[in-house]
């Protein structure tokens, strides 16, 4: 150990020099050890490898401290942080210098020695806060830069996106309004001719041949098939532009059954179909609703079974249900829906596949339109359906039982008594 008397600040620093020079081998391996105790808690650029480097730097630097030279402990923290090191590692180096400066040291010299290193690790910590919190608030404004920029390019996409979406909404819009017209337009014509058909028909203009009559009630057929679809494409532009009007009235769900049977039965026998009807005794005899819109969901489901059925038969099924909805229900034994296409089918322009729009027709609208009916009825439609045994389509509507206002109206004055 270096004996050594109380000294000016010069002369300890340059006896300070000459001890740490004379154990420099003693104090790098100190700053290694400290710098591998403390290796996670630098920035990962910090690596095992580089740590002899940097435990040399660091007893340069406190050399170049004590000779006196131009040299600045501040600039020596600021570069120890941009090299990645953290506070913890830096206050362990200063821990260090103080333990080998007080093992090579008389105590006589010790508060001296203590008061020159304690001044430089403070120029040390000093340097590197400073350029710690420069690297954060660089940092930080890489981040808001970052944000901004992002924040910009979000906007502008999501403008993008919302003019997208209008135009898409516009151009729905002007896909149905032109369905409209132009189905409109075509229904016209379409009934002058059908009138003229059933006229020739009726042989207003003379009698006809058997064959002739078969030609004209061929075109009568189609034009009727043709009248649907119009009709179809109308319904299903005022459902898309929110002109659907649901009228409430009182109507037998019997004689609507009925009438749907009757009118369609004729389509099923030529087909070589049976088509039956069931009708829940339970069910009243007057039902609130509106009567054309579920016609036409019943009609829809009824041709649509006859469609799909080449043998075997159709059965209309109306009952009540638990809960306070009453169904209509149509079965058919025909081609079947795969379960992975029972929600296509509901979809506008859908069918199953295109084997079943080449070899049926249609252009795939009568479902798409029986669903939208019952959920603007606040109802819905459910289907069971396996390949080659048939479907079973059913529609549940909220119960609406009609009341007579007038016996309901004398029945609360007292006027009226059952």
């Amino acid at each position: 150990m270096i004996k050594m008397d109380p000294l000016n600040i010069d002369t300890l620093q340059a006896r300070l020099a000459e001890m740490v020079m004379v154990n420099r081998t003693e104090l790098e391996s100190r700053y290694a050890m400290a710098l591998r105790e403390t290796l996670f808690t630098n920035r990962s650029d910090v690596t095992p490898g580089k740590l002899p480097a940097i435990a040399a730097k660091e007893v340069d630097a406190f050399l170049e401290f004590l000779v006196g030279s131009q040299f600045s402990p501040a600039n020596h923290g600021a570069q120890l942080c941009r090299e990645g090191l953290g506070k913890q590692t830096v206050l362990q180096l200063g821990r260090i210098t103080r333990q080998f400066s007080l093992t090579h040291l008389p105590p006589e010299t010790t508060p001296q020695a203590v008061n020159i290193i304690d001044a430089y690790q403070n120029e040390v910590l000093l340097g590197f806060f400073q350029s710690h919190e420069e690297i954060i608030l660089a940092e930080q404004e890489r981040i808001r830069g970052a944000q901004q920029l992002a924040i910009g390019r979000y906007t502008v996409e999501i403008k993008e996106v919302q003019s997208i979406a209008q135009k898409a909404i516009e151009a729905n819009e002007f896909k149905s309004q032109f369905i409209a017209r132009i189905s409109h337009e075509l229904r016209t014509p379409l009934g002058a001719l059908m009138g003229i058909a059933e006229m020739l028909q009726q042989t207003v203009y003379g009698p006809l041949t058997d064959a002739q009559q078969d030609i004209i009630q061929r075109i009568l057929n189609n034009a009727q098939t043709l009248k649907q679809v119009f009709s179809d494409f109308l319904d299903q532009s005022q459902i898309e532009l929110g002109q659907l009007t649901l009228r409430q009235k009182p109507f037998s769900p019997k004689d609507l059954v009925k009438r749907v049977h009757s009118g369609y039965l004729a389509l099923a026998l030529q087909k070589g179909l049976s088509m039956s009807v069931e009708i829940d005794p339970k069910l009243p005899e007057i039902l609130m609703g509106d009567e054309g819109r579920v016609e036409q969901i019943l009609t829809n489901l009824v041709v649509n079974a006859i469609k799909f059925t080449n043998t075997g038969g159709v059965s209309i099924h109306t009952f009540m249900q638990e809960n306070k909805h009453w169904a209509l229900q149509v079965k058919d034994t025909g081609i079947g829906v795969s379960q992975e296409n029972w929600d296509h089918i509901f979809e506008p322009f859908r069918q199953a596949d295109e084997t079943a729009n080449r070899s049926y027709g249609g252009v795939g609208l009568g479902l798409s339109i029986v669903k939208q009916l019952a959920n603007a009825m606040g109802g819905s439609i459910t289907l069971e359906s396996k390949i080659g045994q048939g479907s079973v389509f059913t529609v549940s509507l909220p119960f609406e039982p009609w009341v007579d206002r007038r016996v309901s109206d004398l029945t609360k004055t007292g006027q009226y008594e059952r």
